[in-house]
């Protein structure tokens, strides 16, 4: 696994070859389609699906990413006690316009298939509220095994970093793009 600042700020990373190229094919060749799913909170209104964590196979591929948090602690100096997360199936129709994650936990995002085996339905990251592209921090590109980790926590005294990010390609009718959301505290 690779962890790399993306810039001076210490609070967004990113994640390359965080699982074995033996566990990045089991996932993909998983019938993520076929997995029971519901709407995620706050995505009720969104075309993605956030599948059911009680599926054996879930179950087995979230624990090799909760397996990471040692790994990751150590590349980035911190001491998260605990992980969690979810896998994102997003459907035809699916981007995501620039947004914070405000007080939501510091998180992973990492993808594991892209419409057409494309890199252009990735995460970009701005320097202000709007995802024009001279405003680019860093986009992260929808390759699998890799994607970004972004620290929300709250500074000491009290304020919160805003990380705007957007996915602004649109997924394509007949395709879908898969990736995992980890949260760490």
């Amino acid at each position: 696994m690779k962890v790399l600042p993306v810039d001076h700020t210490n609070r967004l990373y990113a994640v390359y070859d965080l699982l074995e190229q033996s566990q990045v094919n089991y996932i993909r060749s998983l019938p993520w389609h076929t997995f029971a799913w519901k709407r995620g909170d706050q995505q009720e209104n969104w075309p993605r699906r956030q599948i059911d964590s009680d599926h054996t196979e879930v179950r087995l591929v979230s624990s090799w990413i909760d397996s990471c948090l040692n790994d990751i602690n150590q590349a980035l100096n911190t001491q998260f006690a605990t992980s969690f997360g979810q896998w994102w199936l997003d459907e035809p129709g699916f981007n995501c316009p620039s947004h914070t994650d405000g007080h939501l936990p510091n998180a992973m995002q990492i993808y594991w298939i892209s419409p057409h085996n494309s890199d252009a339905y990735g995460t970009g990251f701005y320097h202000y509220k709007s995802a024009e592209p001279s405003y680019i921090r860093r986009q992260f590109y929808s390759s699998p095994n890799s994607g970004y980790l972004m620290l929300n926590h709250a500074e000491p005294d009290g304020s919160q970093f805003l990380q705007w990010h957007a996915m602004l390609n649109t997924v394509p009718a007949n395709t879908w793009r898969l990736s995992s959301y980890w949260y760490f505290r």
